[in-house]
């Protein structure tokens, strides 16, 4: 008994051993893993339009070249229109630095004044300089380096998921060349079964994500608000990180609707039109196209946030969700996992306490 006690005991400090050893390991690979992970995704989201061009007899070589010219116009097109709209950004700065200032010593006055009616202390502190506009242009130049720098790898993905487009296909015949018939035919439909239902998350959750941006920019553009081809990119962008993504895609356009109008009409519009759009496309539109609930743990979803967040930056929060459904996936369709897969879920519907 005691010697079952201190293997099991072993056996968790191993795995927390190794699960350290791999988070390192990830770290300190993350510029081949993150693309490598990108390009898997990106793959299973550009796998059917290779199959459909091999339907019609298209070579492989002319397919994967027209999935890389649709992926470079696409890239090129984000790059150009960030680029535009953050030199317009820096171009209309002082205009917003001038609004801050006035909000600012409003703000400041009066906690002054509430502070000389109760005697309470609040040294010299000129809290309009604690808030300057200016800085924001390093960090926006930094920004836009990091992004210049992520493009710069952009080869490496390209090159992961050109392979692996063109091997796509091909593991179907090899499980049934290298496994058993009784074997193989079970690998083979687990394999289709993840396959596809990882694709069909993947790709639903992409058209949402386009769909979001589209309908960001529509009513930014209707109310009058700068920039809204960048917050419709932003909002495609965190529309993959559930709860967090959408509340931040809603407050980043409404604090630049405070600076750039002296009324609460347009603030106001964009908080209902930009929060009714997540909403709608997130509890309606989102579980009827999908057709499958992956019911993943708010837990899980916070804690992959914070874990890959560590590991990859803005970029492992922005995976983090994909990742853990795809693991999900994965788990479910294998009978000996399928236990783990379960416990990845939230609660259901059919657990929850009845209302009195």
């Amino acid at each position: 008994m005691v010697r079952d006690k201190n293997s099991n005991l072993a056996n968790v400090f191993l795995g927390v051993i190794a699960v350290f050893v791999l988070g390192v390991m990830m770290v300190q690979l993350r510029d081949v893993l993150l693309p490598f992970v990108m390009a898997v995704l990106l793959s299973i989201i550009f796998k059917p339009v290779i199959e459909w061009l091999r339907g019609k007899r298209v070579p492989m070589v002319i397919a994967l070249f027209g999935v890389l010219l649709l992926f470079s116009v696409a890239l090129f097109l984000i790059g150009w229109v960030l680029y535009a709209s953050t030199v317009s950004f820096v171009a209309e700065l002082p205009k917003y630095e001038a609004k801050m200032s006035v909000i600012v010593n409003g703000l400041e006055s009066t906690i002054i004044g509430w502070a000389n009616r109760f005697d309470v202390p609040l040294g010299d502190v000129q809290w309009s300089d604690a808030i300057q506009l200016s800085s924001v242009t390093a960090a926006i130049t930094t920004g836009v380096g990091s992004f210049i720098s992520f493009v710069t790898t952009t080869f490496l993905i390209v090159l992961f998921m050109l392979f692996i487009l063109g091997s796509s296909g091909e593991l179907g015949t090899k499980v049934r060349h290298a496994f058993p018939e009784q074997y193989a035919d079970w690998m083979a439909s687990v394999l289709r079964t993840v396959d596809s239902q990882v694709r069909q998350y993947l790709v639903t959750k992409t058209l949402i994500s386009l769909a979001t941006g589209a309908l960001t920019w529509l009513v930014l553009f209707i109310l009058g608000v700068d920039f809204p081809l960048v917050f419709a990119f932003i909002a495609f962008i965190l529309n993959y990180i559930p709860n967090i993504g959408s509340t931040l895609a809603v407050i980043f356009p409404f604090v630049l609707t405070l600076l750039q109008f002296s009324s609460l009409s347009v603030p106001l519009g964009v908080l209902l039109g930009l929060g009714g759009t997540q909403m709608v496309m997130g509890n309606v539109v989102e579980p009827r196209i999908m057709g499958f609930s992956l019911n993943l743990s708010p837990l899980l979803i916070l804690v992959s946030l914070f874990l890959w967040g560590w590991l990859w930056g803005i970029w492992g929060m922005v995976l983090a969700v994909p990742l853990m459904a795809t693991i999900k996936i994965v788990l479910e369709n294998l009978e000996g996992l399928r236990p783990w897969g379960k416990l990845m879920e939230g609660s259901r519907k059919e657990d929850a306490p009845a209302s009195s």
